[in-house]
């Protein structure tokens, strides 16, 4: 359990408690508790006050006592199928992770790449899209790209150490945007966007409609970043050379070739019933689900393995999701709306989806987290944008875009987090993409995928 930060949690509470004796939306009393315990919740959140389960418990149990939602509509999350979905696909892809025969091909693609340094850059791009279909998890995605780019790069200098950081920060960047091709990209992240939304765009943005909306603006947009984050990286990237490639290839768990034989045939089935979905009954979850007790059966998965499953973030994902539940149901939705209303002049332009933009950037550096962004943020605005003529998948996207692609610090983005936590690269490194990212990303906007959603709707 993490310490708790005093400092932090007092100065949070006092201004927790100075907005519920303020109150200025005028809201009654069991509306100023919810709205001010969830301001309370995110700060937290975003300042790691206190271990966020706590804060979760705290923030369910005002949901309870004071919303009006009844305890089996907010549970409800915990048996659907995106519950299920998240939990059985983690150990998937630790299952798939295990058995190394992905990082031996994506070992000798590097290899192959490693004596041009825009076709090094573009390895974890090309397995960004084609590891989404075998590994539905973006963090399980970066851990093996991580890994490999790792342990097969060697660094004795300064200079080539600066090189190395820089290739595997770019290997990040590339899963973080190729993800963003499918709804399936990021099984967590993406899902919850749609979620989020209400089930007129859970509707609408099925996985076709979503690759539709999605797909040439993210190609181009990738490229964009790509040659980004050479300009940003271009004094560490000169310093590669093939020498740092080590000839040690990665080591991995010993298969049989029954073993091996068995889960390439298992995978192979879930992809077919996957990407099938629409010819057949089975829910994907169930589908996820046989192949982990295919791979438990023969030996790759063991017991051990089930802590892979982060009960803190469920219930994380569990509370987050009934935010914009409980703020409708118990009337703040409506109070905010006819706020926004009057702060914000109507206008069904381009540059007003730029500005709300703009406003969703500064909530996420508040708040932290992309998920608690999008469960705060979307409920709030979506009723706003709707009302003045926007399609809700486009106001989703929007807010999904901006809480993916846009940070500063880790907390921000929790995907390129996980390098700076296995010390692949620095902290700074998020900074200094993230601050020329910050204009880039209205440009990628307002200049690729506005112009294509108006084309496309």
């Amino acid at each position: 359990m993490k310490k708790i930060k005093i400092k932090s949690l007092l100065v949070i509470a006092v201004v927790s408690v100075i907005s519920f004796f303020l109150n200025p939306l005028d809201l009654d009393i069991s509306q100023k508790i919810i709205l001010s315990t969830l301001l309370f919740s995110v700060a937290c959140w975003a300042t790691a006050a206190i271990h966020k389960s706590i804060v979760c418990i705290i923030l369910f149990a005002v949901y309870i006592i004071f919303g009006k939602s009844s305890i089996v509509d907010l549970t409800r999350m915990a048996w659907s199928d995106t519950f299920f979905l998240i939990v059985t696909t983690t150990m998937l892809s630790v299952g798939m992770m295990k058995t190394g025969i992905i990082h031996e091909y994506v070992e000798k693609f590097f290899r192959k790449t490693s004596k041009n340094i825009f076709l090094l850059m573009s390895v974890p791009y090309f397995f960004g899209i084609i590891l989404i279909f075998l590994i539905p998890q973006a963090f399980a995605r970066v851990i093996i790209i991580g890994a490999i780019f790792n342990h097969l790069l060697s660094a004795e200098t300064e200079e080539e150490k600066r090189a190395k950081q820089a290739l595997i920060f770019n290997g990040f960047i590339g899963i973080t945007m190729t993800y963003m091709l499918f709804s399936t990209g990021d099984i967590v992240l993406n899902q919850m966007a749609i979620k989020f939304s209400g089930e007129a765009v859970q509707k609408t943005l099925t996985f076709g409609h979503w690759f539709q909306m999605m797909s040439v603006p993210t190609v181009l947009a990738s490229i964009i970043v790509f040659f980004l984050t050479y300009l940003i990286f271009k004094n560490d990237f000169k310093h590669f050379h093939a020498g740092m490639i080590g000839n040690k290839s990665f080591e991995k768990k010993e298969l049989t070739k029954n073993q091996q034989r068995i889960s390439v045939i298992t995978m192979g089935i879930i992809l077919l019933l996957w990407t099938t979905q629409g010819l057949h009954p089975i829910s994907p979850w169930i589908v996820a689900l046989a192949g982990v007790i295919v791979l438990y059966a023969i030996k790759i998965l063991e017991p051990s393995d089930i802590k892979n499953i982060n009960l803190h973030f469920l219930l994380f994902i569990l509370t987050v999701f009934n935010i914009g539940k409980v703020l409708g149901q118990s009337g703040i939705t409506a109070v905010l709306f006819s706020t926004l209303k009057t702060l914000i002049p109507a206008s069904n332009s381009s540059w007003y989806l730029l500005l709300i933009a703009l406003v969703i950037m500064i909530l996420h550096m508040c708040i932290g987290s992309s998920v608690a962004t999008m469960s705060v943020v979307l409920p709030i605005i979506m009723p706003l944008l709707i009302d003045m003529g926007y399609e809700a998948q486009i106001v989703t996207l929007m807010t999904y875009i901006i809480v993916n692609i846009h940070f500063l610090l880790p907390f921000h983005q929790a995907t390129v987090m996980i390098g700076t936590a296995k010390e692949y690269y620095p902290e700074k490194y998020m900074l200094r993409f993230g601050i020329p990212m910050t204009l880039v990303t209205f440009i990628l906007l307002q200049f690729l995928y506005f112009p294509w959603w108006n084309f496309v709707l």
